[in-house]
């Protein structure tokens, strides 16, 4: 689901937040069976398909519309934090489609346009062109892991070209549950 916002920008709600601007070090590596993805003060956990493949379709789906959106924006800028603060998230069932959102800066909570990605309780804001091609790429090899792990999953090319991926009789693995 794509939202262009016009009016104000909607109450989000989500167990995890985090506001990216720059280049940033993130990293997907498969380890215990699952996914773990690692970004500036954030570690999500991916146990299940399904939200790999959602996130992934999510920043795909955004691609075309960077440059029109941070026109002008050199680089972004993130909300003082309060204190230093982390979060670690579990997604180990389906989820909702992903929300995906462009808020211009007018519209924006910190003055400076935004991408918003909604996922699973995860809610990643982009603020500038370098932070959504660091989310692209993260998410990217994410997905590719994912597809490697669980074989329901078409490979990147094979959802290029149209292919679909089956969630049915999908379990969560013994040995994931252990490793949250």
């Amino acid at each position: 689901m794509h939202l262009t916002t016009t009016d104000r920008p909607p109450t989000v709600r989500a167990d995890l937040a985090v506001h990216l601007a720059g280049h940033h070090e993130a990293h997907a590596v498969l380890i215990a069976h699952t996914i773990l993805l690692t970004m500036p003060s954030v570690r999500v956990r991916l146990a299940h398909p399904q939200p790999a493949y959602e996130a992934y379709k999510a920043w795909t789906s955004l691609a075309d519309r960077t440059d029109r959106v941070f026109s002008g924006t050199m680089s972004g800028t993130v909300p003082e934090p309060e204190g230093v603060m982390s979060g670690h998230l579990r997604l180990d069932r389906p989820v909702p489609p992903a929300v995906v959102e462009t808020l211009p800066a007018k519209l924006s909570p910190t003055r400076a346009p935004q991408l918003r990605v909604s996922v699973g309780g995860l809610l990643i804001v982009a603020t500038d062109k370098a932070a959504f091609t660091s989310q692209l790429n993260l998410w990217t090899v994410a997905y590719r892991h994912a597809a490697r792990r669980w074989t329901n999953l078409p490979s990147v090319e094979e959802l290029a070209a149209g292919a679909l991926p089956r969630f049915d009789d999908i379990a969560v693995p013994v040995l994931a549950k252990a490793a949250a």
